[in-house]
């Protein structure tokens, strides 16, 4: 069998800029990042159904007139769509099925990135896809296709340790095998499902907006606020949903949320 596995992330890793100025002390810090991932035994009718959507954006009068959309290689990405895209492009995933979806928030708490992490933003990006990708049992005798949505940062080499890391915790012999891959989101329209999953979640927490999330919440398999609970981290289910109220508050000191 064969088994599709899409990562993106909506938000970044660092804490730093140049000469180590430290970000979290500006008032426009972002004290999130968010990595989701779809899975999916279909990928060619997944593909097809984000394909055909965009598609019938570009052919509808009242949207391919929207300059975004009117731009040469244009795809669905939730942050740089307009509101009238953002809107209809979440009542198509309200009805979209095939796939499953797991998210972890890793909030950015400097004590613990320079900690745990020695101050690297790769170390801490890569070490949440290991804990993203630990949300998905694995199984017997399935071929793996894995693909991470391109940034700077990014390598093929990295990914596939994350992963690796996850094989050895479960298990060292299962019959598996897989291929890891760094690929462009606009190549691949399946990473548009995972991207406005992600900005859902993300504008809920950061700007209190809960209509986009609150109408595609039953399709948070698990979430992972990876930090919570002093470090130890909490897993919302389907049976024990996330809301912004049940945990503490996605703030660092001296920043406004």
């Amino acid at each position: 069998m064969h088994q599709y596995i899409f990562i993106d992330e909506s938000g970044n890793p660092q804490f730093y800029a140049r000469r180590k100025r430290p970000l979290w002390t500006e008032p426009n810090f972002v004290p999130i990042i968010c990595l989701g991932m779809i899975t999916t035994n279909d990928r060619e009718g997944l593909r097809k159904k984000v394909f055909d959507f965009q598609n019938q954006i570009l052919d509808n009068i009242l949207f391919n007139s929207i300059f975004s959309v009117r731009q040469p290689g244009w795809f669905l990405h939730a942050r740089g769509d307009h509101s009238d895209i953002n809107l209809k492009t979440v009542e198509f995933l309200c009805g979209l099925e095939g796939f499953r979806f797991h998210a972890v928030i890793g909030r950015k708490i400097p004590e613990i990135f320079n900690r745990k992490h020695n101050g690297n933003a790769t170390e801490f990006y890569f070490d949440l896809i290991h804990k993203l990708l630990a949300l998905h049992p694995l199984m017997e005798d399935t071929r793996y296709h894995l693909f991470l949505s391109q940034r700077q940062s990014n390598t093929e080499q990295r990914f596939t340790q994350a992963f690796e890391r996850v094989l050895t915790t479960e298990s060292k012999d299962r019959n598996l095998s897989y291929k890891c891959a760094v690929v462009r989101s606009r190549d691949f329209p399946e990473l548009s499902v995972v991207d406005y999953l992600l900005w859902a979640l993300q504008r809920y927490i950061l700007q209190g907006e809960k209509r986009y999330f609150a109408a595609l919440e039953h399709h948070y398999e698990q979430i992972l606020d990876i930090y919570e609970d002093d470090g130890l981290g909490r897993l919302y289910t389907k049976e024990d949903r996330f809301e912004v109220e049940k945990a503490s508050p996605f703030t660092i000191a001296g920043t406004k949320k």
